[in-house]
């Protein structure tokens, strides 16, 4: 069933509801965020061929509130049998025709985070998490997943949702209930193409998005992407002006940085970003089986996520003073303790965390740490 229109503000009303949205986003601490109405959002996803908005029928909850993750990671261009079928039974789902603007943020991460203590996890039910011990192999996580920064994403903007509606409400706006402003990160939106279209900044060589602060100009591809779908469109005329959007390889140059990082070859230098997804390490990380033979004898220590080509790129800047106390496993965790536990144990620990996810497998996550046991006993990068 179709959703109603979205009620649209305009004039005066459109264009406080738009600063407000803004003024939120950097009180919340977001490194770059933009406003896109309807039709703006909706054209990127028309020209990325994403089923239905491209989310995933899978409802998952977090602290930070209910979002929609991939069933096997973000997919765009997703094109097949049943597709109109397929898109309104997803839009009907999500209240994706009733939807409005979007506000596109951008959150910086830390280059580390502290794993979080015993005592801590057992105020909360949670088991201990196997902290590397001298002489033993270590699973090294991704500075990404450190941390559970999409759930941090997900409460940062929840907090802009209702600071917005009161504002609304003490204006005479039409009252919007913060529980219809649907948060989404690691969706199957296409982010990183909703991103470049809110004119956050541009795509890498490497192909993750390298982000520019409104004000400053400073630049970082250490960011996650987070989305606010608002229950009302705001005309174009009302939302502040948005930096056009930059063209791939804007930054890059003649630069190679990544390309020389990666043990696969999966990046390739080219008048575009290039990548292979089938010689990509992390692409593996959270799939159950066999890898390849190129894959396995690249593979490092990683537990999950892969940071060779991230921080090989010079505007790989993380954020020294970024916190989060949401998922804090650390930079690396007990390979052994780690291939030894079954699927109910691994979801215990990793409750909360960025790795509680039902589309990263736990035989994954072991057959991860069982390599890792080959490896140097030191953790890369967990400095």
């Amino acid at each position: 069933m179709q959703g109603d229109a979205p009620p649209t503000l305009r004039g005066e009303a459109g264009a406080l509801t738009a600063r407000w949205l803004l003024f939120h986003a950097q009180e919340q601490g977001f490194f770059s965020y933009a406003v896109l109405e309807k039709q703006a959002w909706e054209s990127v996803l028309l020209e990325r061929g994403v089923v239905g908005g491209g989310v995933s029928e899978t409802p998952h909850s977090t602290p930070a509130g209910r979002r929609w993750v991939p069933d096997d990671g973000a997919v765009e261009g997703r094109i097949g049998a049943g597709q109109a079928r397929a898109s309104q039974m997803v839009r009907a789902r999500y209240g994706l025709d009733s939807a409005g603007a979007m506000l596109v943020v951008a959150l910086r991460y830390a280059s580390d985070v502290a794993p979080e203590p015993a005592a801590a996890r057992a105020g909360r039910g949670l088991p201990p998490l196997p902290l590397p011990v001298p002489g033993k192999s270590v699973a090294t996580i991704g500075r990404f997943a450190r941390g559970n920064w999409y759930g941090e994403i997900g409460a940062r903007l929840a907090a802009c949702a209702a600071a917005t509606a009161k504002q609304m409400a003490a204006a005479g706006m039409p009252f919007f209930p913060p529980k219809r402003w649907q948060r989404f990160s690691n969706s199957r939106f296409p982010e990183k193409a909703l991103a470049v279209a809110a004119g956050l900044g541009t795509i890498g060589r490497n192909g993750l998005l390298i982000t520019e602060a409104p004000c400053s100009g400073d630049a970082s591809s250490a960011v996650l992407l987070g989305l606010l779908l608002l229950p009302f469109d705001i005309e174009t005329a009302s939302i502040p002006p948005r930096r056009p959007p930059m063209l791939p390889l804007s930054r890059c140059g003649n630069c190679r940085r990544c390309i020389d990082a990666c043990p696969t070859k999966a990046l390739h230098f080219g008048p575009q970003p290039t990548f292979e997804r089938e010689r990509c390490v992390q692409h593996y990380s959270s799939r159950v089986g066999a890898l390849p033979a190129l894959i396995e004898t690249s593979w490092q220590d990683q537990l999950y996520g892969c940071d060779l080509c991230l921080e090989a790129c010079p505007y790989f800047r993380p954020d020294a003073e970024a916190r989060t106390d949401r998922g804090m496993i650390g930079g690396a965790l007990d390979a052994e303790s780690i291939a030894g536990m079954d699927d109910g144990q691994l979801r215990a620990l990793l409750k909360g965390t960025s790795l509680d996810q039902k589309w990263i497998e736990p035989g994954a996550l072991r057959r991860n740490a069982t390599l890792a046991l080959r490896k140097p006993k030191e953790p890369r990068g967990a400095q």
